[in-house]
């Protein structure tokens, strides 16, 4: 309520300005305004016509009509003295249950302030602080990552693979080919020995019979077995 000059006596010494009324009480100017919209203080009009708070009946109505159920942030000197959000929570819901008559908590608070599991809001804010380190892990791996991306030292992983599937194909097709190429070299071989030998044609002619694609077949397989050992091999020991 705000009362004009007539109204009341006080002297213009007695009366402050919000901020001095927020400093004296040790709550940010903000508290102040809106504990004066609410009509939890008086403010007093002085011999300027100025709208001032009184500094002593001010400073009992703010304790005395303080709802402890809406405190969610510390004071000045709760914060100077290291206390948090939760911790200054847990002050004033405290204070309002063991002393409602000093506080001015309304008894109606009382039933909510005893409902009230501190070891759960401590534990929540565990977590919160938990998520918040790990989602600034996050942040900071991605940002490295992406650095790393610009760079050139880092490669989309799908790209690689892709890659890595093209170059496996690549070198499945030319090995697979090898026996084709070789055999008919080596049977070539054996014969032209065989013919410097002296053997007769037609033993040569029964011996090589076949001979072509037996080689090309031991190839063929060995070949495969490589391939097959290759494509086992996991990250670790593919370069062993």
């Amino acid at each position: 309520m705000f009362h004009r000059r007539t109204n009341h006596s006080y002297k213009d010494n007695e009366l402050i300005t919000g901020d001095a009324l927020a400093v004296s009480l040790g709550v940010s100017a903000a508290a102040i305004s809106k504990a004066k919209r609410f009509g939890r203080i008086d403010t007093f009009e002085n011999s300027r016509g100025k709208e001032y708070y009184h500094s002593v009946i001010s400073v009992q109505q703010f304790l005395a009509n303080k709802d402890r159920s809406h405190v969610t942030t510390t004071t000045r000197a709760q914060k100077a003295v290291g206390m948090d959000n939760l911790a200054a929570m847990g002050v004033a819901h405290i204070a309002g249950a063991e002393n409602p008559d000093f506080t001015g908590a309304p008894q109606a608070n009382r039933a909510l302030v005893e409902g009230i599991d501190y070891g759960k809001i401590l534990e929540e804010k565990q977590e919160l602080e938990v998520s918040k380190s790990e989602k600034e892990y996050h942040l900071s791996r991605l940002a490295r990552m992406k650095a790393d991306e610009m760079e050139g030292r880092l490669v989309d992983k799908q790209k690689c693979f892709q890659k890595a599937y093209q170059l496996g194909a690549a070198i499945q097709d030319k090995v697979m080919t090898i026996y084709s190429r070789i055999a008919p070299e080596i049977a070539g071989e054996f014969r032209e020995a065989m013919t410097k030998a002296d053997l007769p044609t037609d033993k040569i002619t029964l011996i090589m019979d076949g001979m072509e694609h037996a080689v090309g077949e031991r190839i063929r397989k060995a070949c495969i077995i490589t391939l097959r050992e290759l494509s086992e091999k996991k990250e670790d020991d593919i370069l062993a």
